[in-house]
């Protein structure tokens, strides 16, 4: 037998104590119960199961489901469970999402409790951030709506704390988007932060008061901190929607003294600067049809950050937005001849007969005045140009100078009169360049009595109706005239059945100006507020139960009346 090396002898034993015989005692009698079970175990009793990985996952509905149902409530669909697992600070789970062209989607990130902090991305095939939640928040929410990619990654990153974490994601209609939004907290809807620039001193201030001051809704659809510097300009990309407009604010830090900020096309051509206000920028761009843009930002010497915010209007909201705002409009260029064929082809089979026509050249700093024919009942104008006309400003007025209209455009100005027809005018000025244009008349097949009672606001609402689709006076059947005071407060009913949405159009007459509307929930008190100068508009839509509602119109000045009309539809799945 080998020798054991002395370093491995083992060392004496140290004397017993009392306490350490007790302890032994203890340990032995502890020991015999085993022995006998491992005995008995060897005599035919079964043997304990072996480890082994189960095939079983965290239920992440159960972290999701509060918040889903709150949505489905307000109209999105059925949750579905995107990712769900157990993670610390810095780890992140996430998936790929189809989501389609035409509808919204709501993502969100619940954890348990042992989480703190959680933010949610929204990423774009190339890697870019589309839309975050990035608020110090253990509930993490965005909404996307259109225009967006048909797929996006979403991602949820904890940022504090450890636990379970679920990632889920909802379709949701456009018409419902803002009731969703509500009823979940989601970002990136309305005026609400992404989360990264809550900290940002005085931005949510300047958002609210450039906001205000332009009139109309918008949509947030992007909101991020971007480094600037003088030698290259730093890019964001912006999808202006025909029909839309985009209204883009760039406030800088303490250590950016000046700012250059354009907008360019795909071809890097520059298609509008943005004005200063202060030491900000802002744009606001409309266009009738969809266009890519790039918001080009360089710093006039020192490097730092800039906070840029993009909004994007409801369709057709540029009949709400304020005439002391300047508008940039993106539009093509075309001869006259193509432009006339394209829009009588666009109103063929709409019940118009053949229109009345005068042509005339547009020219800067100056109106040209053509003489025309109302007809008895409602008519619509187009004043279409050619290029390169490409921003027109068209006024109608009666043969006792009274404004009947007034509408701007790129490539197509719109008016609308009701009334008893006779002489007018049509004034055409050019906004940017010169060039040829041709005036349209016809005559509307259907002329409501409430609409040839008040020209003026019949104009301003089927301007507002055509800006978003196809529409006709016929559409406008429905309105109904209502007498508005700045004293007092004006409440309609309204109620919006199961799985329909409501809008409502209201414009003002002659008189007054400045006018809110609020929509109200009367069953839970939530409410939406939108104002503008002449014409507004706002929706609202129920889920599986019909929502009882009112209207509250206000005036900011004066007495007046209004067109009020209210246009349902089913909602949209």
């Amino acid at each position: 037998m080998r020798p054991r090396h002395p370093a491995s002898l083992p060392s004496p034993a140290p004397p017993p104590t009392p306490a350490r015989a007790a302890w032994a005692l203890a340990a032995s009698l502890a020991v015999l119960p085993a022995c006998r079970a491992g005995a008995s175990a060897s005599h035919g009793a079964p043997a304990p199961e072996t480890l082994r990985a189960l095939p079983d996952r965290i239920d992440g509905s159960t972290l999701l489901g509060a918040d889903a149902q709150r949505a489905a409530q307000a109209g999105a669909s059925a949750l579905r469970v995107i990712g769900a697992d157990m993670a610390s600070d810095g780890d992140r789970l996430g998936a790929f999402v189809e989501v389609p062209a035409g509808e919204c989607m709501l993502a969100m990130a619940r954890v348990s409790p042992t989480i703190s902090d959680v933010d949610l991305f929204a990423f774009e095939d190339d890697g870019s951030a589309f839309s975050t939640d990035e608020a110090a928040d253990a509930r993490a929410s965005i909404l996307v709506c259109p225009p967006h990619p048909r797929r996006l990654y979403i991602m949820a990153r904890v940022m504090s704390g450890a636990g379970a974490v679920s990632v889920g994601v909802q379709s949701v209609p456009v018409k419902a988007a803002d009731a969703v939004a509500r009823a979940v907290g989601a970002r990136g809807r309305s005026g609400d932060e992404s989360g990264r620039l809550e900290s940002w001193p005085g931005l949510e201030a300047k958002i609210r008061a450039r906001r205000a001051a332009v009139g109309a809704r918008w949509d947030d659809v992007r909101r991020v901190a971007l480094p600037v510097g003088s030698r290259t300009a730093s890019r964001i990309g912006a999808t202006l929607d025909g029909g839309r407009c985009l209204d883009v604010l760039v406030s800088p830090s303490d250590e950016v003294a000046s700012l250059e900020v354009v907008a360019e096309d795909e071809t890097g051509r520059v298609v509008a600067r943005a004005r200063e206000r202060g030491q900000d920028r802002s744009l606001l761009l409309c266009s009738a049809v969809s266009v890519e843009l790039s918001i080009a930002i360089r710093s006039r010497g020192t490097q730092g950050l800039v906070a840029v915010v993009v909004g994007r209007s409801q369709p057709g909201a540029e009949a709400e937005i304020s005439g002391a705002t300047p508008i940039e409009r993106v539009t093509e260029g075309r001869d006259l001849a193509e432009a006339r064929a394209d829009h009588g082809r666009a109103l063929a089979g709409r019940g118009y007969g053949a229109p009345r026509v005068s042509t005339g050249a547009a020219r800067l700093g100056s109106r040209t005045t053509l003489p025309i024919e109302l007809p008895a009942g409602c008519a619509r104008i187009d004043v279409l140009a050619g290029k390169p006309l490409a921003d027109v400003l068209a006024e109608l007025w009666s043969e006792g100078h009274a404004l009947l209209g007034r509408a701007r455009g790129g490539a197509r100005a719109t008016l609308f009169t009701c009334g008893r027809g006779g002489p007018a005018r049509v004034d055409v000025e050019s906004m940017a360049q010169p060039g040829p244009f041709a005036v349209e008349v016809r005559k509307e097949p259907e002329a409501p009595p409430a609409l040839v009672a008040h020209p003026l606001a019949a104009a301003r609402l089927l301007g507002r109706m055509s800006a978003a689709g196809p529409a006709d006076a016929a559409g406008a059947a429905g309105a109904q005239a209502v007498a508005l005071d700045a004293a007092r407060l004006k409440i309609l009913p309204l109620a919006i059945p199961a799985n329909t949405c409501a809008e409502v159009i209201a414009a003002l007459d002659a008189d007054g100006a400045g006018v809110d509307l609020r929509l109200v929930d009367t069953s839970t008190g939530e409410s939406s507020l939108a104002r503008a100068r002449h014409v507004v508009s706002d929706s609202r839509c129920a889920g599986p139960a019909a929502i009882p509602a009112s209207i509250e119109l206000r005036l900011a000045d004066g007495k007046g009346d209004a067109l009020v009309l209210i246009r349902t539809s089913p909602r949209s799945r």
